[in-house]
């Protein structure tokens, strides 16, 4: 005995009420986003208590290379170096002066 819908009607039917089903609700959503909203005002705000007006020193890596990136959040600065040796010469240079 064959279960199996019959024709395609009856499975774009079946289809759609799975893709219902597997969709979130509008609550759900509401939910995620209130949720990534709150858990990123969060981290601005640890971020913001915890780091003050530190130095704040990345590496980037891109296709082309990577390079050091410097911001001082008191003054509002954004410097990028090809190197960490001329980063250490830049920093050296700010805090002897």
């Amino acid at each position: 005995m064959n279960t199996y819908p019959s024709n395609f009607q009856e499975l774009e039917v079946k289809r759609r009420q799975l893709e219902r089903l597997w969709q979130p609700t509008p609550v759900e959503r509401l939910r995620q986003k209130s949720g990534h909203l709150l858990r990123a005002a969060g981290q601005w705000l640890v971020q913001s208590l915890t780091e003050g007006n530190q130095l704040r020193i990345w590496l980037k890596e891109t296709k082309k290379g990577s390079y050091w990136c410097v911001y001082d959040p008191s003054c509002g600065l954004h410097r990028q170096f090809d190197s960490e040796e001329a980063l250490r010469v830049w920093l050296e240079q700010r805090y002897s002066s």
